[in-house]
Order: C-alpha cells, then sequence, then structure tokens
C-alpha cells in the first residue's frame, strides 16, 4: 500500500473532538467572525456571507487557539487575531481561485465562478482589508507586523509560483521558497501569535512558530499530492489544476528524478502543451506508478514527525518553566499535526 493509499485509509480524524478543548473559544471567534464580516450594504453582505462558507475547517484559528492554551492563557485578543487570520485565509483563496481557475471549493461553485474574476478580486481585497481592522484594534506593534509579514510572504510565494508557471526545472530548494511563502507562512502565524499571545518568550516562541511552519509545509505537499490522486467529490475541489497550469509541485520534482535525462526531456514538452484532462489523468497515473507520490508524501511524513518531536519537547519545557500548560491542548495541536497527514478533503 502506498503512502497516499494508507492517507486515504487511515480512519477519520474528528475535528470536533480535537477542539474539544477550545469549542467556547471557538465559538466565541465565529460569532468575532461574522460580526467582522457585517457591512449593512446587502450586495456586500451577500458577497462577504458567501465567502464565508468557503473557509471550511477553521484550522487556523484553531491553531491560534489552541496555541495559546497549550501556554496557559486565551485572552480577548486571542479572537481578534484568530478571526482575522481565517479571513486573510479566506481572501487569498478568493485569490488562489482567480489564479487557478478554479471552479469548486468545499463542493460550492468558487467566488470567481459564482460572480466573476473583476469582483472576485475586489471581495479577496476587502476581506483581507476588514482582517486589518481587527488587528488594528489588537494595539501592538509586535502583532502588526507579523500579520503585515505573513500578507507580504503569501504574496511573495505566489509571485514566485507564478513566475515558475511552465518551468519545470524547479529544484526542492525553489519549491520550499514558494510554499513556506504562500501556505505555510499563515499557518506559522497561528502558532505565533497564540504563543505571542499566551506569553511565550525568545525560544519558546521560535518554537510555537517552527510548529506551525512544519505542518504548513506537510499540508501543501499532501494538497499537491491530493490536486494529482484525489476524489474531486470528496475534496470539493477541482482537481488537476497544477498539472492543468503548468505547475511543479513536490510529487512532479521526485517524478522527475526517478526519469533519465531523455524521459524527463519528453516530459517537459508534453507538460508544456494544452493536456486534456484524460491526458493529466495519465500523467497522474505514471506518476503514482513511479513512487514519485509516495515519496513525497513521505516527504511530509518527515515533517510532521519533526513537528510532533518539537511539540513535546515544547510541553516539557513549559512545564520546567512553571507555566500552567494545558495537555489536552498540546494532544490537540499534536492531532491536528497528524489530521494533516490523514486529510481527504
Amino acid at each position: 500500500m502506498t503512502d497516499a493509499q494508507r492517507h486515504d485509509s487511515n480512519p477519520r480524524l474528528d475535528l470536533r473532538e480535537i477542539y474539544r478543548p477550545i469549542e467556547r473559544e471557538l465559538e466565541t471567534t465565529t460569532t468575532t467572525l461574522r460580526n467582522s464580516l457585517r457591512h449593512g450594504d446587502p450586495t456586500l453582505d451577500g458577497y462577504l456571507d458567501y465567502s464565508f462558507q468557503l473557509g471550511g475547517k477553521r484550522l487556523r484559528p484553531a491553531l491560534l487557539l489552541l496555541a495559546a492554551q497549550a501556554w496557559g492563557r486565551v485572552e480577548e485578543r486571542c479572537y481578534l487575531c484568530a478571526a482575522a487570520l481565517e479571513m486573510i485565509h479566506t481572501g487569498s483563496l478568493v485569490h488562489d481561485d482567480i489564479l487557478d481557475g478554479a471552479r469548486f471549493r468545499r463542493h460550492l461553485e468558487t467566488v470567481n465562478v459564482k460572480w466573476d474574476s473583476h469582483r472576485a478580486v475586489l471581495i479577496g481585497d476587502l476581506l483581507i482589508t476588514r482582517a486589518f481592522d481587527l488587528i488594528c484594534a489588537c494595539d501592538d506593534s509586535v502583532i502588526f507586523r507579523k500579520v503585515s509579514n505573513l500578507c507580504q510572504a503569501t504574496v511573495e510565494g505566489e509571485l514566485f509560483q507564478t513566475n515558475a508557471i511552465g518551468n519545470f526545472n524547479l529544484t526542492l530548494d525553489d519549491y520550499n521558497v514558494i510554499v513556506r511563502g504562500k501556505t505555510a507562512s499563515l499557518i506559522e502565524c497561528s502558532t505565533f501569535l497564540g504563543g505571542y499571545l499566551a506569553g511565550a518568550r525568545d525560544a519558546d516562541l521560535d518554537d510555537f512558530a517552527r510548529f506551525g511552519r512544519m505542518i504548513g509545509m506537510a499540508f501543501q505537499i499532501f494538497d499537491d499530492v491530493l490536486d494529482l490522486v484525489g476524489d474531486e467529490r470528496a475534496t470539493g475541489k477541482t482537481l488537476g489544476t497544477d498539472l492543468a497550469n503548468r505547475k511543479e509541485t513536490l510529487p512532479m520534482i521526485r517524478y522527475f528524478e526517478s526519469l533519465s535525462d531523455s524521459e524527463a526531456e519528453t516530459l517537459r514538452e508534453r507538460l508544456a502543451t494544452d493536456l486534456t484532462y484524460v491526458e493529466r489523468v495519465e500523467i497522474a497515473d505514471e506518476m503514482r506508478r513511479s513512487g514519485a507520490v509516495e515519496a513525497a508524501c513521505k516527504d511530509a511524513d518527515a515533517l510532521i514527525s519533526d513537528a510532533l518531536q518539537l511539540l513535546t519537547r515544547l510541553e516539557a519545557r513549559g512545564c520546567a518553566l512553571g507555566r500552567q500548560v494545558s495537555s489536552d491542548a498540546f494532544a490537540s495541536l499534536a492531532a491536528l499535526a497528524r489530521f494533516v497527514a490523514r486529510r481527504n478533503i
């Protein structure tokens, strides 16, 4: 059984159970989020309300709240930051769907399909600007700089990826730069802010950030895998968009490593054409048979393993410092890391 098959066949982790230590805190965050998405103009309220449905599992708010609770304190600004990060995430999804030409997300039409790309750009912008209202309300320069740097890193990652479209000579280092910016930076920001707002400092705060960064990197790798071999009915997203948009992801990098020079050149020529759906399926099957998909999953598994070890050390250090650490919250952070490696939607 391949790693991709193993992840798909594992019992589904129950997010409700994982989120139990922060159940009330998540409810407060959701209320903050809904109130922040109210505009007053019926048309804009319709756009914002629809976008709210695209966010999914509230992974980033949960990570922030769990990190704060794990270190002993969830304070009022946690709700503002958690809601803001979810709004930034949703805004980035709206923009991503335009870039990818995606038609579905969470079993719903993407904003660019339901309306059009022009409005989708502006709706994404509106979500992000409203998020900064919440960040400004925190009145903390550290928080503002971290979120500002996050937004810059996300845009830079997307620009690096856009510039790399059609370039099937990317190295692993190139890929890591793209992924750390466009995906991992937001998850890293979530765990950093949770730790910061709970009073973590110096090396401990760095470790909260590193934990988020590693699971964020793994999250994107599995996303790349699922784009190739996932079930569109289960994911609720348009699959095969990476091949259609000529993006080289980690499974493709690993596939090229398994080919001879002549085979690699033939594949590059093939990928430069407008692939049909059937051709994309054929290439995905070839990649799976070559072991490239399994190799990419193992890369992500290694990141998850390192993140879990880091979390164990962080909890032990918190106890040694006399922090009122929450073992339940630490356990849920570990479960969320494992969830990243098992999700199929």
